[in-house]
């Protein structure tokens, strides 16, 4: 999967690098069940520096991945984060 980055991504000053370690080492995607949001795809997970991220990105038609989102974790995705972290602590 390739990853583009929408301008909308750095808005929060998080670096490709940091979104790219959290798309590709916690590679779970949490799928929206809101309709209105079916075609965004979240990436919770800890960058490099051990920060919480969520990364938002929209699957594209030629199977690419675009990064519109990307910042510290808020309190509303902190249920999923802790699901991923303790998936991957096994």
């Amino acid at each position: 999967m390739v990853l583009r980055f929408a301008r909308s991504a750095a808005k929060h000053g998080i670096s490709r690098e940091r979104v790219r370690y959290v798309v590709e080492a916690y590679g779970s995607q949490v799928y929206s069940s809101d309709v209105d949001r079916a075609d965004l795809v979240l990436f919770v997970g800890t960058d490099v520096h051990g920060v919480p991220l969520e990364v938002v990105g929209v699957e594209t038609a030629d199977g690419d991945l675009l990064i519109i989102h990307a910042m510290r974790l808020r309190a509303s995705n902190r249920e999923d984060y802790e699901g991923v972290m303790r998936w991957f602590e096994r």
